[in-house]
């Protein structure tokens, strides 16, 4: 009787949509540690529209990689054409003027250096996981993605959230629906849209409501999933005065295990 009562109590617990979140959380730090380890590369495509009209296209594709403990974007490519050489001399010289720096620090400037980014990294922690007591969350059924079982769970604004600080104050202006894997809770695809207007410093510049997020992950080298796109869509106000339209895609590409003799080599869009 006791196994019977313990196989009923993981199944309702495996079935509770903010224990699911708590652990994808988890599993989602596991990746993001892994992910210091590779190399990739980042392809951002920006539309923007006024009036009816668009007004500005362009697209830029940076590699990410590490370099001295800390992640570095190195731009090699405009519009979907590589550099010019005097753009990739530019691009080099940044990374001579980098490692010039470096060489000069002393072991504890290094440190503190160091230890500056782990805190932001700590921050970054901190807010995603302030999810779980930002919302208030809900089963919505079932699908597969990228050939997984998944739980689709839906998520509105908890009334009674009191956010730390401006960014988690940001949570109560979305609601979101998540699809995680039921093999290993990974989150598998986000998707979240503003019900509320965002203002952003100091009501500079401001989201109207109906923006929308997505998040799409692949697994890599079969030991972490990381993103794979991302696009935002929205309406924005500038000064409070300008309004635009922006579409938004981030592509994610060419992952590979970033060894310490790695050479940064200069690459076109996949």
């Amino acid at each position: 009787m006791r196994w019977v009562i313990a196989v009923l109590g993981v199944a309702a617990w495996a079935q509770d949509p903010r224990a699911i979140m708590e652990k994808s959380l988890q599993r989602d730090q596991r990746d993001d540690d892994l992910a210091r380890q590779y190399a990739y590369l980042e392809t951002s495509a920006q539309q923007e529209w006024s009036g009816g009209q668009r007004t500005k296209i362009k697209s830029e594709t940076h590699e990410i990689i590490s370099l001295y403990g800390q992640p570095y974007r190195r731009l090699v490519a405009k519009d979907g054409k590589p550099l010019s050489p005097a753009e990739a001399k530019h691009e080099q010289s940044k990374i001579d003027k980098l490692a010039a720096e470096r060489a000069r620090e002393s072991a504890d400037q290094t440190q503190q250096r160091l230890s500056r980014y782990a805190e932001n990294r700590r921050r970054q922690r901190a807010f995603l996981q302030s999810i779980p007591r930002a919302f208030d969350f809900k089963m919505g059924g079932e699908t597969s993605l990228a050939g997984r079982p998944a739980w689709i769970i839906d998520a509105s604004p908890n009334g009674t959230f009191q956010p730390r600080d401006a960014r988690e104050k940001i949570l109560t202006k979305f609601k979101g629906r998540f699809y995680v894997a039921k093999q290993d809770y990974t989150l598998l695809k986000l998707e979240a849209e503003a019900i509320d207007s965002v203002s952003f410093g100091l009501v500079l510049a401001r989201l109207d409501k109906g923006a929308r997020f997505s998040l799409e992950k692949t697994k890599v080298n079969d030991e972490l999933w990381m993103p794979l796109k991302i696009k935002v869509d929205f309406d924005a106000r500038l000064a409070l005065l300008k309004k635009l339209r922006v579409d938004l895609q981030i592509d994610y590409s060419n992952f590979r295990k970033f060894q310490s003799e790695s050479r940064i080599v200069a690459t076109g869009t996949p």
